[in-house]
């Protein structure tokens, strides 16, 4: 199977599948010098599941940092970093095995390997993408270095808008209605990424906003990508949509922000703005119509294992992981963060160095 790598420079490479041992990434291209422990990796972690409310599934996200950190710093070689599955339930997709869920990766899995793991969705399952945040927590150490903030925000859950007064009340209102009607919702995720240094991306295949949204429709479920003021500039004149251009503190930048922060592939200094869609969760309790591939007959499927009532709170944790993989790897990729370290040369035979930056 190809395509388990994100990012050029900053490449980081998952593995493993939702009920098997252990899941975890490789992170290769980090620099050496970067302040990193175990609290930073597992205050991130321990977002995995803001809400548990809407699952089923709640995992303790045991991890352990297997290679490239040495006394606190990394150190230049590939990160390892392993979690382990403990709290899995397989037996109840055994009846479903030969019944591919609607909606869900069963049957174009089956379709191009044809030999899979059938248990709880294998690799297409959402939990296979805690080691995206693991890794997403060492890519916020790179930003942190140009004090980037990647901040998200729920627009919608359930079709209702969401703010500050009424999320938990809509949470408590979907995890009850997940519960009585066996259904499941899906919702509208926005994220600002903040003080981006200008000239990041480029004109053609590598643009700032392309390779945002290739990590972002990565994520299962997610349906939509929308750059600025997106759909809505299909609707007006370029007299409405173009963000003028002014100076301000000396800089040159725009009065507004239309753009969503991009222009011809490349950042210049307002936040990267964007929105995604996350669709309702595929598994569900209700019978849907399907095929057994045993006997190529049309029958109905119910899935008995467990499922989120709504998988938005999980995925924007995940969208800011793969967000900030993206600012890491164009940071090193422009020249504003070091491929080896972030050591001065000057300072790198000096023995005590990493004991004064401590």
């Amino acid at each position: 199977m190809a395509g388990n790598t994100l990012g050029n420079i900053f490449r980081v490479t998952t593995w493993g599948e939702s009920h098997g041992d252990a899941i975890g990434c490789v992170i290769d291209g980090c620099p050496a010098g970067i302040r990193l422990s175990r609290q930073h990796i597992k205050s991130e972690l321990d977002r995995d599941v803001p809400y548990p409310l809407l699952t089923r599934r709640v995992e303790e996200n045991n991890f352990q940092i297997l290679s490239g950190v040495f006394e606190g710093y990394t150190i230049g070689t590939p990160i390892s970093i392993i979690v382990r599955n403990s709290n899995v339930e397989s037996e109840k997709y055994k009846k479903i095995m030969h019944t591919p869920r609607p909606g869900h990766a069963d049957l174009t899995y089956r379709m191009k390997y044809g030999h899979i793991d059938w248990r709880g969705g294998s690799r297409a399952s959402g939990r296979t993408w805690v080691s995206t945040i693991a890794a997403g927590a060492v890519a916020k150490r790179i930003c942190l270095l140009k004090k980037i903030a990647i901040k998200s925000t729920m627009l919608e859950l359930g079709g209702v808008k969401v703010d500050n007064n009424n999320l938990e009340q809509i949470i408590e209102k979907l995890a009850e209605q997940s519960k009585r009607d066996s259904d499941t919702t899906g919702g509208i995720i926005e994220i600002q990424i903040q003080n981006l240094p200008s000239g990041l991306g480029a004109p053609a295949f590598n643009r700032f906003q392309a390779d945002l949204g290739h990590a972002i429709l990565n994520i299962p479920g997610i349906k939509t990508f929308e750059l600025g003021d997106g759909l809505d500039s299909a609707r007006m004149r370029a007299s409405e949509f173009n963000d003028p251009i002014v100076t301000q503190g000396g800089s040159v930048t725009t009065s507004s922000n239309r753009a969503g922060g991009v222009l011809g592939g490349i950042t210049y200094g307002p936040p990267v703005v964007f929105r995604f869609a996350v669709k309702p969760t595929p598994s569900i309790l209700i019978a849907q119509k399907s095929v057994d591939l045993r006997t190529m007959k049309n029958t109905k499927m119910a899935t008995e294992g467990r499922f989120d009532a709504n998988y938005t709170p999980r995925v924007l944790v995940v969208a800011e992981a793969v967000s900030a993989i993206v600012c890491a790897d164009h940071l090193m990729l422009s020249g504003y963060v070091p491929q080896d370290s972030i050591i001065p040369r000057k300072d790198r035979l000096r023995y005590d160095f990493m004991n004064r930056r401590a």
